[in-house]
């Protein structure tokens, strides 16, 4: 069964307020086994949602429509479903009187405006709003082949009204028409270090839009998301349903997957390092300090996981610091310049062990080659980055070009490091 969910208002067509209704009510008709087709915003305008509402009735069996159903001239959610279906304007008694008592407890008289919102397209049913003064409409169309549900924009009075009266009237007609084929349901996988053009080749036909179940693929900051989406009766059918697919997931990507559901990296990493009752310690080069930011974010005020970390603008600082921790240790200090070591693994694998130590950690962990915003700005290319991560099994090192927007590439690189961390302390 196709849906559609329609939002009328000329707020939410210019763009001056969220429809955030539209996303909830996709998940609530998912819930009951209806498939959303499209969404559509439609100004204040009597033509385009007539338009709108058969247009809708023609390639969908349920449409919700939100907004519209207020007291003034440029609500017209009421008369487009009128005039869209060839239907009068009736009045409901029961909901004018239930409307004027609402005004008089609130110490009003009820304008004559108000009145509108008593009135109904014939053959509809009214859908009770204990909150506020419009009442929402339930209209079969097409000889009741197509049901529109019209509710208050207002999202607090809209969701009552959807859980009071709109989801039991709709699961009994999702029913009835034999079309139900189970609750639609979702399971998300997430991988880092791979891009979707990669993923496609990993795992040829995984997005094929005739396979059972689907799959989609998204990305978010470098972060890759592959959506599972069937219909099952359960939660134990649909685990059934989705085991060959989630199994083809696993063996195509293996290690680049780090979560499940609402898993980020960052707390994947966070719980890794709880778990084991480990430690890290940071050190980032360049033009930005995400990871220990991150770091401490999600590990809280105690340095039992996250010891501290240090950020130089560049490398000779950084060589630097690695010149005074070494005296500190009675070692030598003589060493070539900073910009002849940077190029060899052993200097990052020496710093990342320098911070180790020094916060008495038990992985080290260094990122650098954060661009400035000038060095973002000036190039549309990549940049070299270099992860290192020490710990008392040794220490690994890996250079990596990357690019992006410059309001993605800075977390983008921090990630790197984070996920660097996540595969070497398993």
């Amino acid at each position: 069964m196709l849906g559609e969910v329609i939002s009328i208002g000329d707020e939410l067509s210019s763009g001056q307020r969220l429809d955030t209704n539209t996303q909830w009510l996709s998940q609530r008709l998912a819930e009951v086994g209806v498939s959303v087709l499209r969404h559509t915003t439609i100004a204040d305008d009597l033509d385009a949602c007539v338009a709108a509402f058969r247009n809708a009735a023609q390639s969908c069996q349920v449409i919700v429509v939100t907004g519209g159903l207020g007291p003034t001239e440029d609500d017209l959610t009421r008369q487009a479903l009128a005039a869209a279906f060839h239907r009068e304007l009736e009045l409901d008694t029961d909901s004018l009187t239930k409307i004027q008592r609402m005004f008089e407890e609130r110490g009003r008289e009820m304008p004559a405006s108000n009145r509108v919102q008593a009135m109904f397209p014939s053959g509809s049913a009214v859908v009770p709003n204990d909150y506020g003064t419009a009442p929402g409409i339930d209209l079969p169309v097409n000889d009741n082949q197509c049901r529109f549900f019209a509710l208050p924009g207002v999202p607090a009075e809209m969701k009552q009204m959807w859980e009071q009266t709109v989801v039991s009237s709709l699961d009994a007609f999702v029913n009835k028409t034999g079309q139900s084929a189970g609750a639609l349901h979702f399971h998300t996988m997430k991988a880092f270090g791979i891009g979707e053009s990669d993923v496609e080749l990993r795992l040829p036909g995984l997005i094929s839009r005739d396979r059972d179940p689907k799959v989609g693929i998204t990305v978010s900051r470098a972060t890759i998301t592959l959506r599972i989406a069937g219909r099952a009766d359960s939660d134990e059918s649909f685990a059934k349903l989705i085991a060959p697919t989630v199994a083809e997931i696993e063996n195509g990507l293996g290690d680049l997957l780090f979560g499940t559901g609402n898993d980020r990296l960052e707390t994947v990493v966070a719980q890794h390092l709880l778990s084991q009752q480990t430690s890290v310690a940071t050190l980032e080069i360049g033009g930005a300090s995400f990871l220990g930011d991150c770091l401490a974010n999600v590990l809280g005020k105690s340095d039992d996981n996250y010891r501290g970390g240090l950020c130089f603008r560049n490398v000779d600082q950084a060589d630097n610091y690695l010149r005074k921790f070494a005296s500190l240790r009675n070692q030598s200090t003589e060493r070539p310049n900073a910009a002849t070591l940077s190029q060899t693994a052993e200097y990052w694998t020496d710093l990342c062990t320098a911070v180790r130590e020094h916060f008495d950690a038990d992985y080290g962990l260094v990122v650098a080659g954060y661009p400035g915003e000038t060095e973002m700005a000036s190039s549309n290319g990549t940049f070299p980055v270099n992860i290192a991560l020490a710990s008392d099994s040794g220490a690994h090192h890996e250079t990596r070009n990357l690019g992006g927007h410059p309001d993605v590439l800075p977390s983008r690189i921090a990630k790197f490091g984070l996920d660097a961390l996540r595969r070497f302390s398993k």
